[in-house]
């Protein structure tokens, strides 16, 4: 069975409530989930069939979240291409901002050049259309679903 992995970069922790929401109706629709409030690559393997859920702020000028820097870090020491991972993002952020979802931008870039693979658009959330961001996830999560298995569409 795949292994989904929500990886979660949160500033001020709304987008952990959007992670957590994706959880929910990706459990629901059958599929186990790991929940990573501080993700650690040492703690995962890049040699087994998985999935990233990257659920992820923008704070300041683009930049990562306090807690996703150390993660970022690591994935830039690999010296192997990432041929083998699939993923999709989730970006928060406020669009009064010059530099909307930069974060989840910035981390899309970086995996595609790495050799992984984006299965789905990212997703972005504009905080400031709509406050409560973990209500948007619902309209995403069908478009993830169908990529995990696009033979079946």
């Amino acid at each position: 069975m795949i292994e989904i992995k929500i990886l979660v970069g949160s500033t001020l922790g709304s987008t952990e409530y959007v992670a957590e929401a994706a959880q929910s109706l990706i459990e629901e629709a059958g599929y186990d989930t790991q929940l990573c409030l501080d993700p650690d690559l040492n703690e995962m393997s890049l040699q087994c069939d998985q999935i990233w859920v990257i659920c992820i702020a923008t704070h300041g000028a683009g930049n990562y979240p306090d807690n996703f820097k150390p993660f970022v870090d690591q994935l830039i020491q690999v010296n192997t291409a990432l041929s083998d991972l699939r993923y999709a993002i989730i970006g928060t952020g406020d669009s009064t901002y010059d530099y909307f979802c930069g974060a989840s931008k910035n981390i899309d870039l970086l995996l595609e050049e790495m050799g992984a693979t984006n299965i789905t658009d990212r997703f972005e959330i504009d905080v400031d259309h709509y406050p409560i961001p973990e209500d948007r996830i619902s309209f995403w999560i069908p478009l993830f679903i169908d990529a995990l298995d696009p033979d079946n569409n």
